[in-house]
């Protein structure tokens, strides 16, 4: 199978940065975290993205629009994957 040339995994830069898994022209937005979500609503996947303070995760329902926000702090969970519902 031939890689696809679109995925690539930067194991660290001559800058000393983090190492960051991501696909080549990705938006800056999908480079910052995000949440797996199953809106079982829509019978869809979709992400949540990291906002750019870094307080929570938003994400919209892919049919009806609706904004679904995840908080983050103290206590919370290490799950990546939710399943919701507009409805």
């Amino acid at each position: 199978m031939t890689p696809d040339p679109c995925d690539r995994v930067e194991l660290g830069g001559r800058d000393g940065q983090t190492p960051r898994s991501h696909r080549a022209g990705e938006p800056e937005a999908a480079q910052r975290g995000y949440l797996r979500l199953w809106f079982a609503c829509a019978n869809q996947y979709a992400r949540a993205y990291k906002n750019a303070d870094g307080s929570q995760y938003q994400g919209r329902c892919p049919k009806c629009g609706a904004a679904i926000q995840f908080p983050i702090g103290p206590g919370g969970t290490s799950e990546r994957f939710f399943q919701v519902s507009c409805r």
